[in-house]
């Protein structure tokens, strides 16, 4: 298949000593060019992939201080993408709502969207209004809104990249892992450990 991955602009992929989307795109991206499908991936141009690399922007948009507009840059990535959708099968989107409008207008190839974050006030109202759209939840719990869910796919890793360890070293100890932000439950999980001792 010829594939086209699209990731956001904000950082590179796969990012360095950072998780995130950009690290989710740079293990599916590698892969599916393992397995030997077609992949250009449409990215900043200091990203690092076994596929083939389209950029807009020379590095990630966090390292130029001179940025001030960050969607412009998001407009002309998915301009590019677009522009060249009949070049591919699929086009899989990592953006968010900034392909939505152009996915819809495009009946050549079919975009699908992983969705990433989190349902807000303000863009429930793209979402609903695109819902017919194909999309990709990483958790079945994220599945808040009425869309046409393709199905769930959790975020992948590398097992040789963490070391399964049985028993703490120093306990009691908490362990959170993922964006340390109020709507990951940080607060929450604090607030057990503490309780539990």
């Amino acid at each position: 298949m010829k594939i086209a991955q699209v990731a956001p602009l904000w950082e590179r992929v796969p990012p360095p000593n950072y998780g995130g989307i950009e690290l989710v795109v740079s293990r599916l991206t590698d892969e599916l060019v393992r397995r030997g499908h077609e992949v250009t991936l449409f990215a900043s141009g200091d990203s690092q992939t076994l596929a083939r690399l389209e950029a807009v922007c020379p590095r990630a948009l966090r390292l130029d201080p001179s940025i001030k507009e960050y969607t412009v840059y998001e407009m002309l990535e998915l301009s590019q993408v677009y522009q060249h959708a009949t070049e591919f099968d699929i086009i899989h989107s990592h953006v968010g709502i900034s392909a939505l409008p152009l996915a819809s207008l495009v009946t050549t190839t079919p975009t699908v969207h992983t969705l990433h974050g989190n349902f807000t006030k303000d863009n429930r109202n793209a979402f609903s209004y695109y819902q017919k759209q194909p999309y990709v939840s990483i958790s079945d719990a994220q599945r808040q809104l009425n869309l046409n869910y393709v199905g769930t796919v959790y975020n992948g890793i590398e097992l040789k990249d963490y070391k399964f360890v049985a028993e703490a070293k120093e306990s009691p100890y908490l362990a959170f892992l993922g964006r340390f932000s109020p709507e990951k439950g940080p607060q929450h999980a604090i607030a057990i450990a503490k309780q539990s001792g």
